[in-house]
């Protein structure tokens, strides 16, 4: 089963199959997303998990929230360049060198991404988090497969949420 099908079983979400317009939101990324992130974003929507993880998912057609953030990092950055040490040493996406591409929150400020290379097939893109200001965290994993483990492995280092949640749930916003 895929990580985005144990995903929905897991929080008892019924898939929406949304229509993305991924040819034109990936034109504007510059590169290919990954599979499951398409998966995800087709299933849920926009919305949180748990009160706690939102997603930078997509409502439909041409929106895609981890697009509209990475845009307006990009342009925090050419506004305060200083800004740029805190996503050393991956940087911040460009699509002539690859780097960080935002897709995801936590209400504690757990900061979620890709570290997407130019060179790297996206399903071969690591999830790179770290808590409010500290240090990465390497996965080598797909953004569901980590999401599923942050809502239901207790085991999972400080992003887990299985304890303080131990029926996890997803609320989707009104597309």
């Amino acid at each position: 089963m895929a990580w985005v099908e144990r995903l929905a079983a897991k929080v008892s979400w019924h898939p929406l199959d949304l229509d993305v317009a991924w040819v034109e939101i990936q034109r504007r990324l510059g590169v290919d997303l990954p599979d499951d992130f398409k998966e995800f974003c087709q299933c849920f929507g926009r919305g949180q998990f748990s009160g706690y993880l939102e997603v930078y998912s997509s409502a439909g057609g041409e929106d895609l929230g981890a697009l509209v953030k990475l845009e307006r990092f990009q342009r925090m950055l050419e506004q305060h360049p200083v800004v740029q040490d805190g996503y050393e040493p991956y940087g911040l996406f460009r699509p002539e060198r690859g780097g960080l591409i935002p897709w995801g929150v936590s209400v504690t400020a757990a900061e979620y991404y890709w570290n997407a290379g130019i060179d790297v097939p996206p399903e071969n893109w690591p999830v790179v988090a770290r808590e409010e200001a500290g240090q990465w965290k390497i996965y080598e994993e797909g953004m569901a497969e980590f999401v599923y483990r942050m809502l239901t492995d207790a085991t999972f280092e400080e992003f887990s949420i299985a304890e303080l949640v131990p029926v996890p749930f997803y609320e989707g916003t009104p597309q």
